[in-house]
């Protein structure tokens, strides 16, 4: 399903939810040079690819803020195309990519079958959507190679697993931690503008002003 996209000058964001977890798949397009990108293919990841096919866009990379399974669900479809499409990860994460996505040691659960990454993402790299840039955090507690995808000029935060709306990802899977996790919040999320628009991987969108106090109390 989508819903209502977003919009910063030729920026366009189409947001894809599907799935039991109501996972959150991001496409993102400059509609002046016809590139996009999208963020952690779920299973919205096949309407993401009917819509770039319809405006016939060029994707030109996978991010992931994470390597779960719910993440990186049709990936695969990544290799399938001539050329390859390049998927962009923490290296962090290698380990839950390795192990099909797996989450939680002894609960194998869903698995999927993940490229290997052309891309390895590190803490204050920039990633391009066309003529727009994106600052890279690596923001680990969900995950060791959790990250998130900032977009100072459009004010726009993808936050993965990290953040949601007035609530946090799970500490309780391999290489999560919680002291990790809310230091990777109050330090590089809440330090961002009031108006900063969170859009998590799951459920429904917040802002930092909003989860900011929540945090307080």
């Amino acid at each position: 399903m989508i819903i209502q996209p977003y919009e910063f000058e030729n920026l366009k964001m189409f947001p894809f939810v599907a799935g039991f977890l109501e996972n959150n798949t991001y496409l993102l397009a400059d509609r002046s040079t016809g590139e996009c990108i999208v963020i952690d293919p779920s299973y919205g990841f096949r309407d993401a690819l009917e819509k770039i096919q319809a405006e016939e866009w060029r994707l030109t990379t996978i991010w992931l803020t994470h390597a779960h399974f719910d993440h990186t669900m049709l990936a695969y479809l990544a290799n399938q195309m001539n050329p390859p499409v390049p998927i962009a990860m923490h290296p962090g994460d290698e380990a839950i990519r390795a192990a099909h996505g797996v989450a939680k040691a002894g609960n194998p659960g869903t698995s999927v079958d993940c490229p290997k990454p052309s891309i390895y993402l590190s803490d204050g790299m920039a990633l391009r959507v066309g003529s727009y840039e994106f600052e890279v955090l690596h923001t680990p507690g969900h995950s060791a190679g959790s990250c998130c995808f900032y977009c100072k000029s459009a004010g726009w935060l993808f936050s993965g697993d990290l953040v949601f709306y007035e609530s946090y990802g799970r500490t309780d899977l391999i290489g999560s931690s919680t002291e990790a996790l809310f230091r990777s919040i109050h330090e590089k999320v809440l330090t961002l503008p009031d108006d900063t628009v969170i859009f998590p991987g799951h459920n429904d969108f917040t802002s930092v002003a909003h989860e900011r106090l929540f945090y307080s109390v």
